[in-house]
């Protein structure tokens, strides 16, 4: 048994590049943060010599846990050729975020899993491949674009070449003084979105401004009044996110969409008073993303 945590990362904007033959070349560009509210992942021998998985200590289908279940699967064939297949494995997920509202929980629980079943299976892959697998299965499975890459760089970042880590690139900027929270209203689905073609090029085009803008003045306000730009030129802006920048009349603190979900970052000073909502949690920035318990 091995157990991993791994950290939860936000998106503020981004564009969508999946054109490339290669997965590991795929990706996005964009800007967002990593938090400590994550994910830990165990993985165990089973008993029946099946595969299981779990959430939040509920099992799941391998449809419903695609991501994991394609990362264990390419763990699978790597181990095979060590020895023949004769045995089942269990990976439980226990999530601190919600799940489908844009906290890169299928990228969390991905990378767990692909640093755990390292350690399990004794195979001793180097830090290249235990990015590169769960990068390919957010791609294929239509989990994320651009997390994996995201959790690797750590805390404020954004992402100016696409691919997985050690392809894309990414950077950091300073964090300068703003306090952090979310709060999510209700799940959007990542995967009708960005394998959609309509929402990709209009994605892509009000993305692209704001991505190349953003390198010249890498700041905290800049990135979440792009957020809130992007949201509302995309049109994935929702009510309950219309009526949070409504609620703000005052700018009384800087207020973005988490993409891809129906849910909100607030940064704020120590002076500022949060708005009295549902599901409002104060968040730490997340720099060391991937921990072994």
């Amino acid at each position: 048994m091995t157990k991993y945590w791994v950290a939860s990362h936000i998106t503020g904007f981004f564009t969508i590049h999946d054109e490339h033959h290669d997965p590991l070349f795929r990706g996005s560009k964009g800007a967002g943060f990593s938090i400590s509210r994550g994910t830990t992942t165990e993985v165990e021998y089973s008993d029946d010599k099946n595969n299981h998985f779990y959430f939040n200590g509920e099992e799941v289908s391998a449809e419903v846990a695609n991501v994991t279940n394609n990362v264990l699967k390419h763990f699978l064939v790597l181990q095979k050729t060590k020895t023949e297949i004769n045995f089942g494995i269990s990976i439980h997920h226990e999530f601190d975020v919600p799940l489908s509202c844009g906290y890169g929980a299928s990228a969390s629980g991905a990378l767990g899993t692909s640093f755990a079943l390292n350690d399990l299976f004794d195979i001793k892959l180097d830090e290249k491949t235990l990015y590169g697998i769960p990068h390919i299965a957010e791609i294929n499975e239509g989990g994320g674009l651009g997390d994996i890459l995201s959790l690797y760089q750590g805390g404020w970042e954004y992402r100016t070449r696409e691919g997985a880590p050690f392809i894309g690139k990414a950077e950091n900027f300073v964090q300068n003084g703003y306090k952090i929270a979310t709060a999510s209203f209700g799940k959007m689905s990542t995967k009708s979105i960005i394998k959609n073609q309509e929402w990709k090029e209009k994605i892509n085009l009000i993305g692209s401004n704001f991505v190349e803008s953003f390198v010249n003045d890498p700041s905290i306000r800049n990135f979440a009044e792009m957020s809130k730009e992007f949201s509302f030129g995309t049109l994935l802006v929702t009510p309950e996110i219309i009526r949070m920048h409504e609620m703000n009349q005052n700018n009384e603190y800087l207020v973005g969409q988490i993409m891809l979900g129906n849910g909100i970052f607030i940064l704020y000073d120590k002076n500022s008073k949060l708005p009295d909502i549902n599901n409002i949690v104060e968040e730490e920035i997340c720099f060391r993303t991937v921990k072994r318990i």
